[in-house]
């Protein structure tokens, strides 16, 4: 299948996504515990799969969320999960609202009405990281928060295979001769280091309070912990949590 745009490509890639109905997995259990002293409105931006959406979406601390993605699949079928999980445990449907970009803006989203912003894996993907994190920077609170997470492309084992003259794969699991129907890089627009994921973060208005990283290779050899505390070379994902600059 030819995917000659960026929808077309992720309404073709939602076949992809888990069931979010059987809760966190992965990535989810480290971003979840990085809100545990927040509470209020969310927005993700690229909720994908929903399994961290509608999590939060069953915690009472968060009483509104706002779900986004440019795939319309993904959002029916978080929708349809949503429809399911609020019943069981007798939440709202109007706690959820799903919606999708309209040139990375959010127009239905109004101005400082949002606590927490997520936007993990996502920003690599989108034409600028720019407008987005502007536009997320629009719709914050004053007080908010962002918690961002990227490929790193100075993770040692791409700094490794730059070395060797190799392609660091960041996006998905095909290798570089698979990539015309796989996307280049999964589609990965976009590379982030440490240095210019700051210096993006930092001219859209945010400042970073925490870095970390997160992966599941190697814990039992004390990775975890230099994936934790030294994100910038050992985590194959930098994860960032910020606070609005007034």
């Amino acid at each position: 299948m030819k995917n000659n745009s960026l929808t077309e490509f992720y309404e073709a890639d939602a076949d992809r996504f888990w069931n979010p109905r059987h809760g966190m997995v992965g990535r989810d259990l480290t971003i979840y515990p990085l809100l545990k002293n927040f509470s209020g409105n969310v927005l993700e931006y690229g909720a994908g799969s929903g399994s961290l959406l509608l999590s939060l979406a069953l915690d009472d601390r968060f009483k509104s969320l706002v779900g986004v993605d440019i795939s319309n699949i993904a959002l029916q079928k978080i929708a349809e999960a949503w429809n399911d999980m609020a019943k069981i445990h007798s939440k709202s449907l109007d706690k959820l609202t799903l919606i999708a970009p309209v040139d990375d803006a959010l127009p239905a989203v109004p101005s400082n009405s949002v606590d927490v912003i997520l936007s993990l894996d996502t920003i690599e993907h989108v034409l600028n990281p720019y407008t987005v994190l502007d536009e997320l920077y629009r719709v914050s609170k004053p007080e908010g928060i962002f918690i961002i997470s990227v490929p790193n492309y100075g993770y040692i084992k791409h700094v490794v295979q730059l070395l060797r003259g190799r392609q660091p794969v960041t996006g998905g699991g095909e290798a570089v001769e698979h990539w015309r129907t796989a996307g280049w890089d999964g589609w990965h627009l976009h590379t982030f280091t440490r240095e210019s994921l700051n210096a993006l973060l930092l001219d859209c208005g945010w400042q970073p309070t925490l870095w970390t990283g997160y992966g599941d290779k190697g814990k039992w050899f004390g990775l975890e912990i230099l994936r934790r505390k030294f994100p910038a070379f050992w985590s194959g994902a930098l994860t960032v949590v910020c606070r609005r600059i007034p």
